[in-house]
């Protein structure tokens, strides 16, 4: 739930920008937006816990639910629970299972609080889930990097990764579709 209704409050932000653009301000939209936000910094337990999930861990600074020292206390105080030293980030905090997405994710995570050291470390992990053809195992389970589920490599996978190098890279227009100026943020 936390992970969800962090995406929503992403999503209005970016709709009511659009709608900026388009003339047709959606103020509303905001207005939603930093009351999901105010229930996130404030509210933790008006969440179910998922605490084993890595996406409750990161989601909130990925989306701009938690900005500034509150985001980063937030990575700070899981990261020996979600990250496998030179592997990436564990889906579960309980299994040795390592994904790309949420790797890349988190990384992402971290572009958005401006510690992009951080960040290039955790997408450079995710080269170990890089096939020959260029596509990206969804997952790996350590210590014998079973594949894991069997051979997928899902579509969101190699999303995550390029919003993940673009961001670090500042490729494209979309570069900072998940970076936070804290006077910019709602």
């Amino acid at each position: 739930m936390l992970t969800g209704c962090s995406s929503i409050r992403h999503a209005l932000i970016s709709a009511s920008k659009i709608a900026a653009v388009l003339n047709t301000a959606r103020p509303e939209w905001i207005e939603a937006a930093a009351q999901i936000d105010f229930v996130i910094q404030n509210d933790r337990d008006a969440f179910e816990p998922k605490d084993r999930w890595a996406m409750d861990w990161y989601y909130p600074v990925l989306t701009g639910a938690l900005i500034g020292d509150a985001a980063k206390s937030r990575l700070a105080e899981q990261w020996n629970t979600f990250v496998m030293p030179e592997l990436g980030v564990r889906c579960v905090s309980d299994e040795p299972w390592v994904t790309a997405s949420e790797t890349a994710e988190c990384s992402l995570a971290y572009s958005a609080i401006g510690d992009f050291d951080t960040a290039q470390y955790l997408l450079n992990t995710t080269i170990q889930h890089r096939t020959v053809d260029g596509s990206y195992l969804t997952g790996l389970v350590y210590p014998n990097k079973v594949v894991f589920p069997a051979d997928e490599r899902s579509a969101y996978t190699g999303a995550a990764i390029i919003l993940a190098a673009d961001s670090l890279g500042e490729i494209s227009p979309a570069a900072r579709i998940f970076r936070y100026d804290e006077l910019d943020s709602h």
